[in-house]
């Protein structure tokens, strides 16, 4: 039950806050309050078997924010009603995932809801959700019909297969496959607008269509796998065979995360010492290549898309189904292998999806009962092909459903949406809209530590803004103002003219729900690097002559990549990137990144392994650490900057775009004492040409950039220098000295962020002024008062110890701390964790 101890605007603004998406559960615990946001129970995935049939006993699952409840149990209803108690199974992240065993019946009919209890509060869950009283609504299994079998064939323990496919427009179905001889003695019963059959002799693997009304042959709209060889029949597969191997693997943070974009059928087999590899490469050799990735130290893979396409040759972007994965590149199982490997090596595995259009050869959607069902007619166009009906609500469940199923069966870690400009075109543009939340609305229910990165292109605050505030609901979306300037600035330096303050803008970000960790920085991912889009691997833009490897190729090649491995925001890069590849984005074998250039180019490979490192190790480089840009020289080319958190890890990064070294440049400092250069592009270590800046740097008492200590550095053409205060050197932050001035009163947040123990909150006022800081949980509950006083104008830190106002500790979860000062109100989430 939601307690209501605010104003209920408080408690809306509080609920808000709260609903931009996080890695980490809300806040949970036994508080007599169960948490509606993390109850998920989805019968077509929660059961097992999930398709019981002939009254068998069954287990009914769900999910619960982990520690979030004391008991529950499971009602069942079957003329008689009983209830059987609950039992925690295990946990997955943030959640704590519970079972209950409903007894076998002889009743054609089994219903059954969920009860949940924290305390002295109880809430249940029926059909349509959460709810604080008992619905009337309970999910039903009818054992005569079936018609609570998942979408699908469904192989049953006891052997046989249950067939369930939506069909509104047909009149008569059959089920033809292997196991009958792909004859007509499958029939279905007609229940509503689907078909169901019971087939006993249909096992695992076997190949299978359906058959409408005397001469449509089509595949399962939701196969799991597909054989585009046999004219795309479809695959029986069993979602339980592979024996996983990810149980303790934890997708990271996304404020911590380095992405790393794979194409399957180019990653692998040119001049690779992991030996051959055919081509197209398949899943089974990803996975052989893990431990490269391993050593680069990526911690994300995103995979172009992997959904069946038509032919054997493609970058993936003209699906012909949101369901299974391309079996040119291997079984379902052999996706799941490769899964588990970068899981293994500690990689998070991204899926790009493209829900936006169909390709336009090979739709077996089209007319697929023989009337047009999944689309529109007129049809919506995109540049690409058609767009699916969004306004039905069957073929938006048939997207949201896919979402569930990769996350669920096939252990993604997240997605990146093609093209969500196209999403919401008209005349479905609302339609459209709210498919995309949807899939974030539930994967916030039941997949809060998995990212959505949305390629929005121009960029839009809204796609990243919460649902609640009527935004998309996106946890990132590509920084299409970032790639665009970074490049112009990387290629205006061939004539000498970038313009730094382009830089200093884009390093500032690009305003609410378009900085930090809600955006993917990057300065070639597929699109830039594709013929096809018009592109070409930057490299050869700039040095255009093979082996496109000049000195001004690699410098400004290691200047761009590296800025997006050191800015605010989440940073990513393409496959080969690694080794200054040259070989374009493609589909065809001459598109393969070519292994031998991990020897050849060896010193890249270094300066990018480093780099990700202290990217990865370092929390002044998160993706939501702080930010500031304190010296800009357009003259110069120079541009230098510092990261920091508010535990006092500061970074110093220094960057030329221009082509003159300077032996003798001087730039202020954060901090009084040594410093040290970790990371120099332009070092002979990295190919470099130097000049470099070796043993520690002392600080002098020399006014510069605002701050009161400065240092004279080298600074070679085209560098991007990294430069960090050695230990034991007290820092000054926040920064105020070269920050604008503020017209109003601004709360920074808190390091660390998520925490235990203690949390310091930052804040800052234009005037002198009362200041009330309280921290609610996202019921809107007070649970602490940090501040309730005056304060000067200026920078101030508070800590929060993570305890409640009668010294108790607070329960792991999501916080919501609020300032009030000047008549406005300022939110922050925090994250603790016990």
């Amino acid at each position: 039950m939601r307690a209501q101890a605010l104003s209920s605007a408080a408690v809306v603004t509080a609920l808000l806050a709260a609903a931009i998406a996080g890695p980490i559960a809300l806040a949970a615990g036994p508080d007599a309050n169960v948490e509606w946001n993390g109850v998920s129970h989805v019968w077509w995935q929660d059961r097992r078997p999930l398709c019981p049939v002939d009254g068998e006993s069954f287990q009914v699952r769900f999910q619960t924010y982990a520690d979030d409840i004391t008991s529950a149990r499971v009602a069942c209803e079957d003329g008689d009603t009983r209830w059987v108690d609950a039992f925690k199974l295990g946990t997955r992240g943030p959640y704590d995932l519970w079972a209950a065993q409903v007894p076998s019946t002889s009743a054609d009919v089994m219903s059954y809801l969920i009860e949940l209890t924290d305390g002295p509060d109880t809430d249940y869950v029926g059909p349509n959700g959460p709810s604080d009283t008992m619905p009337a609504e309970w999910f039903e299994l009818d054992f005569a019909s079936l018609e609570h079998a998942p979408l699908g064939s469904t192989l049953l323990p006891g052997g046989g297969t249950v067939f369930r496919v939506w069909a509104p427009g047909a009149s008569t179905a059959h089920v033809r496959g292997e196991f009958n001889g792909w004859n007509l003695s499958s029939p279905m019963t007609k229940t509503g607008e689907h078909f169901v059959a019971r087939v006993p002799a249909a096992s695992d693997r076997d190949m299978y269509k359906y058959y409408f009304d005397g001469g449509i042959w089509k595949p399962d709209a939701r196969p799991r796998g597909l054989n585009s060889g046999e004219n795309y029949n479809t695959y029986i597969e069993d979602p339980f065979g592979y024996d996983w191997q990810d149980e303790t693997f934890t997708t990271p943070r996304f404020e911590e995360m380095v992405i790393y974009q794979l194409h399957v059928g180019t990653f692998s087999g040119r001049n690779d010492p992991y030996g051959s590899a055919p081509f197209p490469a398949r899943y089974v050799d990803v996975a052989a290549r893990a431990s490269h990735l391993a050593e680069l130290g990526v911690n994300a893979v995103m995979l172009n898309p992997v959904t069946e396409f038509p032919w054997d040759y493609s970058a993936g972007y003209n699906p012909i189904t949101a369901w299974s994965p391309e079996w040119k590149y291997g079984t379902p199982d052999e996706f799941k292998s490769m899964v588990d490997a970068l899981h293994a090596e500690g990689i998070a595995v991204l899926l790009d999806i493209v829900w936006n259009h169909f390709s336009t050869s090979d739709n077996f959607l089209w007319e697929y009962d023989g009337t047009q069902i999944y689309f529109d007619d007129p049809v919506v166009g995109t540049p690409w092909g058609d767009q699916a009906d969004f306004d039905r609500g069957a073929v938006r469940d048939y997207f949201a459903n896919s979402a569930l199923y990769w996350l669920e069966e096939m252990h993604l870690d997240g997605f990146r949406m093609d093209a969500t400009s196209y999403m919401n075109i008209e005349p479905q543009e609302a339609a459209g809209w709210s498919l995309m939340q949807r899939m974030n609305d539930e994967m916030d229910n039941r997949w809060v530590d998995k990212i959505a990165i949305a390629e929005q292109l121009p960029d839009n605050s809204w796609v990243t803004r919460p649902t609640w505030l009527g935004g998309a609901g996106f946890d990132a979306q590509y920084h299409d103002a970032f790639t665009d300037r970074l490049r112009e600035e990387i290629l205006d330096a061939a004539y000498g003219d970038p313009e730094m303050w382009k830089i200093r803008d884009i390093l500032n970000g690009s305003g609410e729900y378009l900085s930090g960790r809600y955006v993917v920085n990057y300065l070639e991912l597929h699109d830039e690097a594709w013929p096809s889009s018009g592109g070409q691997r930057i490299v050869k833009t700039i040095d255009t002559s093979a082996p496109h490897d000049d000195v001004w190729a690699k410098g400004r090649f290691k200047l761009g990549h590296g800025l997006c491995l050191v800015a605010p925001g989440i940073p990513a890069f393409l496959q080969g990137t690694e080794w200054l590849e040259d070989s374009d984005f493609g589909t065809d074998s001459e598109n393969r990144i070519d292994w031998s250039k991990k020897t050849t180019y060896a010193p890249i490979f270094e300066y990018f392994k480093d780099l990700v490192a202290l990217r990865t190790s370092h929390a002044a480089l998160e993706a939501d650490a702080g930010c500031q840009v304190f010296h800009v020289n357009d003259g110069a080319n120079v541009l230098a900057f510092q990261r920091y958190d508010l535990s006092g890890n500061v970074l110093v990064i220094v960057v030329n775009f221009g082509n003159s070294d300077y032996g003798d440049y001087r730039i202020g400092l954060p901090a009084a004492g040594d410093w040290v250069e970790l990371v120099n592009s332009q070092d002979p270590q990295y190919a470099g040409d130097g000049p470099t800046n070796g043993g520690p740097l002392s600080s002098e008492a020399v006014p510069r950039d605002g701050f009161d200590q400065s240092v004279s550095i080298a600074v070679p053409k085209m560098a991007l220098i990294v430069l960090e205060r050695e230990p034991e050197t007290s820092v000054e932050y926040p920064p105020t000295d070269a920050q604008p001035a503020l017209s109003t009163p601004h709360l920074k947040g808190g390091f660390p962020n998520p925490f235990r123990g203690t949390t310091t909150v930052a804040f800052e006022l234009p005037r002198p002024a009362p200041v009330r800081l309280s921290v609610y949980d996202v019921a809107g509950r007070l649970v602490r008062r940090l501040a309730d006083a005056p304060y000067e104008a200026g920078a101030h830190r508070i800590p929060w110890d993570g305890k409640t106002r009668t010294g108790s500790e607070a329960a792991s979860g999501i916080y919501i701390v609020r300032l009030e000062a000047e008549r406005t109100v300022r939110l922050w989430k925090a994250v603790l964790l016990r």
